[in-house]
């Protein structure tokens, strides 16, 4: 049963939610406790809005879910989890979040607030719609920022809020061109029927250069370099530009994969290409 619950509340998603953990290491915050705590609470209390998101769009779409390919394996389609265990696990889940954003203070309850009512909207309605569903996940992203800057008391950078927004259409273009990869075999979703793949992949690269040219303009930002004190962020840039390139290599060449969420838990390469982002992160941020 364990199992299968951790399953439904996508725990291997959370990762996404480490971007809660950006405004804490650029505004230098780190190395205060104080500050540390208050980001892990936002990112605890995230991560759990995220499955009642989950819990919640998966019982809205068991039927669909159904006939898909692989959806079809999740719990609650596939009978192992009943509606009634995932509607108490959302209650649970949500109860706790909002509390911990409320131990904060009132701007992270109001960025919560503002994350689930997108995407109650978006599982009833707006995730039907092409490209406004694309835009509803790029803006619960940027609330996670928001929500990290906030849990901290900094202000967010306008670059940064650039960034967040266009990496996150990069891997949401990603997850639809791979769905759209299995149209022969699965009814896709209604916003991506209409779309041709190629016109798919070119979305994906405008949005990976624009999340590239964001990321190097942050790093040679004047603010950052004074918040920072480091003036070598920008060599960060070559393996962020790596990671990216590899990660659209998998995206054009991979089959019956529907997110790119699994190459970062099972590419080598990936995964050795953010280990090595981390230290060269780190060693520019001690010079």
């Amino acid at each position: 049963m364990l199992k299968e619950i951790l399953k439904t509340i996508r725990i291997n998603h959370y990762i996404k939610n480490l971007i809660v953990f950006v405004p804490l290491v650029f505004s230098m915050n780190i190395n205060k406790p104080e500050a540390c705590l208050q980001a892990l609470i936002m990112f605890v209390s995230f991560c759990l809005i995220s499955s009642v998101i989950y819990i919640l769009n998966d019982l809205t779409d068991i039927k669909s879910d159904r006939q898909h390919p692989i959806k079809c394996s999740r719990p609650l389609a596939s009978g192992k989890i009943k509606p009634l265990t995932a509607v108490w696990l959302l209650i649970f889940f949500l109860c706790i979040g909002m509390f911990l954003a409320g131990s904060l203070n009132t701007l992270c309850v109001l960025a919560v607030v503002s994350y689930i009512a997108l995407n109650i909207l978006y599982t009833l309605k707006l995730k039907h719609l092409a490209l406004i569903d694309v835009l509803c996940i790029a803006i619960g992203f940027i609330l996670r920022i928001l929500s990290g800057c906030f849990a901290i008391s900094v202000i967010p950078s306008p670059l940064v809020i650039l960034l967040t927004f266009f990496l996150s259409m990069f891997f949401t273009f990603s997850k639809r061109t791979l769905e759209a990869g299995m149209l022969d075999s699965v009814n896709c979703r209604p916003s991506i029927k209409d779309f041709d793949v190629n016109l798919l992949k070119q979305f994906i690269i405008i949005s990976a250069v624009l999340t590239i040219t964001f990321y190097f303009n942050y790093m040679l930002d004047p603010l950052t370099i004074e918040r920072t004190g480091s003036k070598f962020l920008y060599i960060t840039t070559i393996p962020f530009t790596i990671l990216m390139f590899r990660l659209i290599y998998l995206i054009f060449t991979s089959k019956n994969i529907d997110d790119p969420v699994h190459f970062i838990y099972k590419d080598n390469i990936v995964k050795s290409f953010i280990i090595i982002y981390l230290i060269v992160l780190f060693i520019t941020l001690k010079f």
